[in-house]
């Protein structure tokens, strides 16, 4: 195989994955209300999902692309996973589509929309165009990269690669299945992939169950090309297109199995096609097999869809520190605002997973002091960015609900919970400003002395201690007393003056220098006011608790 088509494919692999980490990030901080709203409008149950995705497919002209984007906005937290499988599920019918619709190709607007996103990323002067810049840029490399791997496929019908495979892999509908899922993987367009495998059909010679097999192995190499789109996305993302792989495998295998016995296509979806009538007679028959599959893969995954989206949602309760929920609310719909009961519970279950996202970020915050990991680190700045979307979300449903309710017993939580939401983000904030303290340490050099480490690590395992209380307080309502509180705060403070002491000591005695001093000043103050916002949490609910109490009296 020539050298020029490793480069072809590996550079376009490269252009993809930069492509779509562009296009995620745009998404997240592009995506405003209105966007949300909009989205939420064209997803809201399963038919429109489905019609979504379907016209997405067909704007694109390329299922893989359209995968790549719902994957996209699953990881930027636009789509829950139940919409994003359903919209999965519609974007195979609409590829299905694209075999009897002439379609403008995808490759057509790649260096547009670089151009554009260039423009808007480092001359526009506001910052929601910068952003847009971000997600134009994205999509633009991203077809780019695609483009780039059909073009190392190229020519179509003198390939090298068909000399090293030698047709060998035409003996077995299962190796003509993964053959033709590796060419769904280069060549992204359905259309271009029916007529490659119609044409080497027809010049090897190939029966019309090795060809059908091949049409439904695309399918399971449009799921790869979602699992690899998933790549360094949030846990839910890749979540997502593991479950729409094992759809897809779950229907395709039986489907190869029974290829022969499959019906012919109707005479009515045979329309005129030029050249070789044996040809014609064959690309007929590939497009129907394509259509029957893709309509069983989108029944199965709509009528999955709701069960599945429910057991992740328990399964991302159980993760680990590494995980990522997913960036939006999951419990929230201004649908039960009505029910002002329903409402605040809804509300009190989105703090608790909001509580622990606090809870991962603070534990790896004390992991990273001990050991600097980059993708650590990328976690907890992913963890951030959660946390302000479930704030501004909680924050306006809240405001909504207090706006709605006659209730004098919910009028009095929700200032409370208004309280939680600012402490817990206020607390992300720290532990962001922790990150850049030990990343500009990390950067320009600085060492802390041993007993500057030991003081920072013992400060951080206290402060450990009163974020546990909270998240108790927090999770189970479990009130603390309040001499166990003043007992919390006295061990801190003395902890706190012993630390300055030691840290003035080494400053008089020249062991520290003045921009160690300034990072060491700047963590232990973050540490501290953690502990502070944490207090404020344990006292809130101890307020709250009381007020219900003397109502229920």
């Amino acid at each position: 195989m020539h050298l020029s088509l490793v480069e072809g494919a590996l550079g376009g692999i490269g252009l993809f994955l930069l492509g779509m980490r562009l296009m995620s990030e745009g998404i997240r901080t592009v995506a405003d209300n209105r966007i949300r709203g909009v989205l939420a409008t064209f997803t809201a149950n399963r038919l429109y999902c489905l019609l979504f995705g379907a016209v997405m497919s067909l704007a694109l002209n390329s299922a893989s692309a359209a995968v790549i984007f719902t994957i996209g906005l699953a990881n930027g937290g636009v789509l829950t996973a139940f919409q994003a499988l359903n919209v999965l599920g519609g974007v195979l019918v609409g590829a299905s589509l694209t075999l009897y619709l002439p379609i403008v190709p995808y490759s057509l607007v790649a260096t547009p929309l670089i151009f554009t996103g260039v423009l808007l990323k480092f001359f526009a002067r506001r910052r929601r165009f910068a952003n847009a810049g971000d997600l134009l840029l994205g999509a633009g490399l991203l077809f780019l990269g695609l483009t780039l791997l059909e073009g190392s496929f190229r020519p179509f019908d003198r390939h090298p690669f068909y000399g090293v495979i030698n047709d060998t892999i035409f003996n077995s509908t299962y190796l003509a299945m993964l053959f033709g899922g590796m060419i769904s993987c280069f060549v992204q367009s359905a259309l271009s992939s029916a007529n490659i495998i119609s044409e080497l059909a027809i010049g090897h010679q190939l029966s019309a169950e090795t060809a059908g097999s091949m049409v439904l192995g695309g399918f399971i190499g449009v799921a790869a090309i979602g699992g690899l789109a998933s790549v360094g996305g949030t846990s839910v993302s890749r979540r997502i297109a593991l479950v729409f792989m094992i759809i897809t495998v779950a229907v395709i295998l039986p489907l190869v199995a029974f290829t022969p016995s499959l019906p012919d296509a109707p005479q009515w979806l045979r329309p005129l096609l030029r050249g070789d009538p044996a040809q014609q007679q064959l690309f007929s028959q590939l497009r129907w097999t394509h259509a029957v599959a893709a309509l069983l893969t989108a029944i199965l995954t709509t009528l999955l869809s709701g069960l599945i989206s429910r057991i992740l949602g328990v399964t991302e309760g159980h993760a680990g520190n590494g995980a990522m929920p997913q960036p939006c609310a999951g419990y929230l719909d201004t649908r039960i605002l009505n029910t002002p009961t329903l409402a605040i519970e809804q509300a009190r279950k989105e703090i608790i997973r909001m509580m622990s996202v606090t809870s991962y970020m603070y534990a790896d915050i004390r992991e990273i002091f001990s050991d600097f990991d980059a993708r650590r680190a990328e976690t907890i700045r992913q963890h951030e960015q959660v946390l302000d979307s479930l704030n501004h979300e909680i924050t306006v449903f809240l405001a909504a609900l207090a706006r709605s309710s006659t209730s004098t017993g919910i009028s009095f939580e929700i200032p409370g919970l208004f309280q939680t939401v600012a402490d817990l983000e206020h607390i992300g904030d720290r532990c962001e400003e922790i990150l850049d303290c030990i990343v500009d340490r990390k950067e320009s050099g600085v060492v802390f002395s041993d007993s500057a480490m030991d003081d920072l690590k013992r400060l951080a395992d206290v402060v450990g201690v009163t974020f546990s209380c909270a998240e108790e307080v927090v999770k189970n309502g479990q009130i603390t007393d309040g001499c166990e509180l003043r007992d919390l705060k006295a061990q801190l403070r003395a902890i706190v003056e012993g630390i300055k002491r030691t840290h003035f000591d080494r400053i008089s005695s020249g062991m520290c220098p003045p921009r160690a001093a300034v990072l060491f000043n700047e963590l232990t103050t973050a540490f501290v006011r953690i502990a502070e916002l944490c207090w404020n949490l344990m006292a809130s609910q101890g307020r709250d608790a009381d007020e219900r109490q003397n109502r229920g009296h």
